[in-house]
């Protein structure tokens, strides 16, 4: 919701005027009434706006708030004379420039687009807020008349100046290239029908928006790689209360237009406020992204390319550069490299679980593709060297050679972006998943590329994400652990050593002088905070303050290279994905420039492009190890390969010549048997399924191709299982100690289990195994907290803990022993892992109950509470008039419930209050929760006498 209150204005131009308010935000207009005769009037009144969606759908919104001239005859014309106007972005004071999302008693400067040489056409009093639901705004304090000024009082953001000149902002188009050659609207397939592939069915054009006002390129016919050579320029106050340029690419057709990608460049990202620097990029590529590119009938994700949600498929790139010019000054000339580099792109499929079955039990494979390189739908093959350009275009394009390269004839890896077609097979322990025999043969796929020479952007970008990385995480080196002589032989640090704890001066001396010539290089002024004399709280809000401008600069907006996607495909057809960024995955011979997955095995879930609905969407998951970097590191692709592996070429396994060229494998020859053991012992703070306000939990543990599930505790938000689940004779190929070192990760789901239909999702979470080999002692492992997810919400925690013991040649007796079942054939978590329990007594006192709202539109007449910790609880008395006496009869009640002696492990106690309606049904009015139960813990030892009756 907008709301505006427009209050007065003031020196408005002109004489004996009628002025009148007109408010525009998109589609929406409102106005104030008429005020005859008077260049100051007072309106004091108050709109809103309402709008319905996301919050993406705000960022385009414009706030357009014109003063105009009304005149009676002839026919109520408006005469925009001395019009505004002002523009303000929605994006801006919602999310960056104010304290509560609003802007109270500003006066906003009036101006006259149409004529930037003259001032201030006058002053215009508002407030201006922007809320959502469940948004509290702050209670403001009115200005009295007599204290105001307003040139210090203007509507502008915190940190800009009160005069702000005009400038023209240059948007130049050069050029797209692997744009879809046809886009999914029903005319363009009916046109395909009867022309067919020969032709590029695409008629795009560009569009930028930008402070609401809007610019197009020309239409290039038939083409799908443009070429305009066009700019589009805006006029706007700089700085510029809007932040984000709009660029979109759409394809004209004969009924309506369709757009095929959408991108935001945010001008703080390509500026500095500080130092003067004006916005600049490129010129450069942007990365266009949004929905699959199968040329179906109708695009069922058209939303991704209007820019609504993650795009899920490369759609081309734009060529572009943004310049401002102030009015006084010049803008600078375009300088662009032409230069482009070949690159490599390597991965290894290790793992392909947990494939939803809902995929069927057709063959499946899987494509890895970065930009239209390996994209076998509409894109170029894994080998190609680039397209073949015609009518002219540079010669640094034509890439097109037949030859097959000589440096994959070292390692015999074919050039091929697919795998091999496999039949998934049922996961033992859980029909919901299957997954692929890969075992001892990993398939390989190896993707030749072209791009810009600009990966020093992306080397800076991971070198800045790991110096945050390293502040926040505290991986330092031992040797500059804090002391005192350490503190003194600084003379940075000495004015402030004293005053913080050693933990935290660790943190931050460490950081500062273990990264100091990065620092200096990235931030020159970076050292001035050893310099100040500050408390520790200043001291660490300034360092966040630091780790944040670290964070901000980590993300390039001129990333020429795009990223890297993950298809699986069942019968051609496009399931799910995942997005892998390439400055994660890029290789450089400088670890700290290295990207951070680079040459490493790691798990990727893959979603289903799209909204997704709440709950588990994932519909595989796959550990893969990628490689990516310049061909001129070929050498290095496989270093960090876990060893012990042959490469099985297409020449090994099929003879003859074929125009498709057949996948590798790694070979892992040699097995190694180990056994799993989950030991599930608690949650807490599990989400509500059931309508008593309570939940049935269960937990699904997922390893490898196997799936075990826990016993179900009935009504607890709070389970306690104390189970070991075995999985036993687990097969894993590959290096001893490479599996030690990077084992594979366990899924835990938890459900809620309902009497009738299928168990409901509650959350999940991934954790690693600790590893033991046979050669080893054994050292029981210590009980952890996993937190829970559901969604992006939090879902609660797991305390859990799981080792991955290998068996010895002696057999598995020799494996440490466990405790035995019970009549139920149920491991309980070992004495030596699970945590020692103390008997404990809960006394409640019950007083009453207040305030209780509708609940289903009906009044809440006869409420009982519930109190629930570790599966053991009380219930008060039913309240039989709510409305008459809402006390409770009976007072006191206790019950008694185990606990750890480890506070720190105690579950949460639940209280829950239902209310009893007709027929004896229930309805839940609301859960509250105590997570620390320390605050209420009494240790003073209670007599006989104090014991409940």
């Amino acid at each position: 919701q907008i709301a505006i209150t427009i209050i007065e204005a003031r020196q408005l131009v002109g004489e004996n005027i009628d002025p009148v308010v007109i408010i525009e935000i998109g589609d929406e207009k409102k106005q104030t009434t008429v005020k005859e005769g008077t260049n100051a009037p007072f309106y004091n009144e108050y709109f809103v706006f309402d709008f319905v969606g996301p919050q993406v759908f705000l960022f385009d919104k414009i706030i357009n708030i014109s003063v105009t001239q009304m005149f009676a005859v002839p026919f109520l014309e408006v005469e925009k004379r001395n019009t505004c106007i002002f523009l303000l972005s929605v994006w801006v004071f919602k999310f960056v420039c104010l304290t509560g999302h609003q802007f109270c008693d500003k006066w906003a400067l009036l101006t006259d687009p149409a004529d930037i040489r003259t001032g201030a056409k006058g002053y215009l009093k508002c407030d201006i807020s922007v809320t959502g639901k469940g948004d509290a705004m702050q209670a403001t304090q009115k200005t009295a008349d007599t204290e105001e000024q307003i040139e210090k009082n203007l509507l502008i953001p915190k940190g800009f100046p009160s005069e702000r000149p005009w400038a023209r902002f240059y948007v130049r188009i050069y050029k797209a290239e692997g744009l879809p050659k046809i886009n999914s609207s029903i005319m363009a397939n009916v046109t395909k029908a009867f022309i067919g592939d020969s032709k590029d069915l695409v008629d795009p054009y560009v569009v930028v928006m930008f402070a609401g006002q809007m610019g197009r390129t020309t239409v290039q016919k038939n083409c799908a790689d443009p070429v305009w050579h066009e700019q589009i320029i805006f006029k706007e106050m700089f700085p510029p209360l809007c932040r984000r340029v709009k660029i979109q690419v759409w394809d004209e057709g004969s009924v309506n237009d369709v757009a095929l990608a959408t991108h935001f460049i945010d001008l703080k990202k390509i500026s500095n406020e500080q130092d003067g620097f004006l916005p600049t990029f490129g010129p450069a590529w942007i990365n266009l992204y949004g929905s699959p590119r199968n040329h179906s009938l109708i695009d069922d994700y058209q939303e991704l390319n209007e820019g609504f949600g993650e795009g899920v498929s490369f759609r081309g790139r734009l060529f572009i550069e943004i310049a401002v010019e102030i009015l006084s000054g010049g803008a600078r000339e375009s300088k662009f490299s032409k230069k482009f580099e070949e690159f490599l792109l390597f991965g290894t499929f290790f793992e392909a679980t947990m494939i939803d079955r809902k995929v069927g039990d057709k063959p499946i494979t899987f494509e890895v593709s970065v930009g239209n390189f390996g994209n076998i739908t509409d894109g170029v093959s894994a080998g190609a060297r680039g397209k073949k350009k015609t009518h002219g275009r540079e010669a640094e394009e034509s890439l097109l050679h037949e030859e097959e390269d000589e440096i994959f004839h070292d390692f015999g890896v074919p050039l091929i972006s697919t795998t091999p077609p496999e039949k998934p097979l049922i996961t033992g322990g859980n029909r919901n998943y299957q997954y692929l025999p890969y075992d001892d043969r990993k398939p390989c796929i190896c993707v030749r590329s072209y791009w810009g020479d600009e990966t020093f952007r992306l080397y800076s970008s991971n070198t800045l994400e790991k110096m945050a990385d390293h502040l926040v995480g505290g991986n330092h080196p031992p040797r500059l652990l804090y002391s005192a002589e350490y503190g003194r032989e600084r003379s940075h640090s000495s004015k402030w050593a004293c005053r913080i704890s050693p933990k935290t001066a660790f943190l931050v001396v460490n950081f500062f002088f273990y990264h100091q010539p990065l620092l200096l290089f990235y931030f020159p002024n970076c050292f001035d905070l050893l310099e100040l004399n500050m408390p520790l709280d200043e001291m660490m809000r300034e360092t966040q303050n630091f780790i944040d401008k670290i964070r901000f600069l980590v993300d390039e907006p001129q990333n020429t290279v795009p990223d890297v996607f993950i298809w699986m495909l069942s019968s051609n057809k496009r399931v799910a994905y995942a997005r892998v960024p390439a400055k994660n995955i890029l290789y450089s011979p400088a670890k700290e420039q290295r990207g951070k997955d680079c040459g490493k095995i790691k798990t990727h879930f893959l979603k289903i492009p799209g909204k997704r609905p709440l709950g588990w969407t994932v519909q595989a998951k796959v550990d893969i190890y990628l490689w990516f970097g310049p061909a001129s590191y070929a050498h290095s692709i496989m270093e960090n390969l876990p060893v012990g592996y042959e490469i099985e070429s297409p020449s090994d396994t099929n003879s003859g010549y074929s125009a498709v060229p057949s996948s590798a494998y790694l070979l892992y020859k040699t097995l190694h048997l180990f056994q799993l053991r989950a030991h599930m012992y608690q949650a807490r703070g599990l989400i509500a399924a059931d309508n008593t306000g309570l939940s049935d939990p269960f937990a699904k543990v997922t390893f490898t191709s196997h799936c075990q599930t826990t016993k179900i505790i009935s009504q607890t938000l709070s389970p306690t299982w104390n189970q070991m689940l075995l999985f036993n004779s687990i097969v894993l190929h590959g290096d001893r100690e490479e599996i030690a070192q990077f084992p594979p990760e366990i899924v835990i789901e938890l459900y809620d289990d309902d009497a009738v239909g299928k168990a409901e999702y509650i959350g999940s979470t991934v954790a690693a195994p600790v590893v033991r080999l046979a050669e080893e002692n054994y050292k029981p492992p210590k009980l952890s907290y996993h937190p829970v997810h559901y969604g992006s919400l939090s879902g609660g925690d797991l305390l859990a803990t799981f080792e991955l013991l290998e068996i010895p040649h002696s057999g598995p007796d020799a494996l440490p022993p466990v405790d035995p079942p019970d009549v139920s054939q149920i491991y309980p978590v070992p004495a030596n892992i699970r945590p020692v329990l103390s008997r404990y007594r809960v006394e409640v006192l019950f007083w009453g109950v207040r305030e209780l709202k509708k609940v289903q539109l009906l009044s809440v007449d006869r409420p009982q509470v519930l109190i629930e910790c570790a599966g053991k609880g009380v219930k008060s008395s039913v309240i039989q008039s709510y409305k008459k006496n809402p006390n409770f009869t009976g007072l006191a009640d206790w019950f008694e419930v185990e606990l750890p002696e480890n506070e720190l492990l105690h579950p949460p106690l639940s209280i829950c209050v239902v209310d009893w309606r007709a027929f004896g049904r229930s309805t839940l009015v609301g859960t509250h929760t105590i997570n620390c139960l320390k605050q209420f813990l009494c240790k003073t030892q209670l007599g006989p006498q104090a014991t409940p009756n």
